[in-house]
């Protein structure tokens, strides 16, 4: 699996990006949970089809396109990344459900995750990070789990969508 260089981010983001996903990222790369939950991650390839990549590709095809069309809405209760405690994406599912870390003080470890329900027109605010999030959906325990990624015998529990060198298509 090709390596993130998560040393850059700072530099060329302006953020660390929290240490469960870094790990999660580096051991997993980017996922989809229950066929549903896809946990996405910076690639060398363009996720929307652009030629911008790496960590800026990443925050412009997860934030600046997503949350920028929510934020059109005038009852969007959170500014954007990168404005200071603004939302940055980090994952979908195919309820086109959106999963963001709510960027919130100076320790990314601690920023909580903040999700927009489509179908139920609703945000969540969930105090845990990312790692806390994930495994509260896969084993239910997280409120909105069923509509995050119901369980399905018939899928696995996640499948590789990529890395680092590339993001494959589902």
């Amino acid at each position: 699996m090709a390596e993130v260089p998560w040393s850059s981010s700072s530099a060329e983001v302006g953020i660390v990006f929290p240490s469960d996903y870094r790990e999660f990222v580096d051991r997993y790369g980017s996922v989809r949970i229950n066929g549903e939950l896809s946990v996405w991650m910076p690639s060398l390839r363009s996720r929307d089809g652009g030629s911008v990549v790496g960590f800026p590709g990443f925050v412009r095809a997860t934030t600046h396109g997503i949350a920028a069309d929510l934020a059109a809405d005038e009852d969007m209760p959170y500014p954007v990344f990168p404005d200071p405690g603004g939302l940055l994406g980090w994952g979908s599912n195919i309820n086109a459900d959106h999963y963001f870390w709510l960027t919130e003080g100076g320790d990314p470890d601690s920023w909580p995750i903040v999700s927009w329900y489509r179908s139920l027109n609703e945000w969540d605010y969930f105090e845990g990070g990312f790692s806390d999030f994930v495994a509260g959906v896969v084993d239910g325990t997280y409120r909105y789990a069923e509509e995050v990624a119901p369980a399905d015998p018939d899928e696995p529990l996640w499948v590789s969508q990529g890395d680092w060198a590339g993001v494959r298509p589902l």
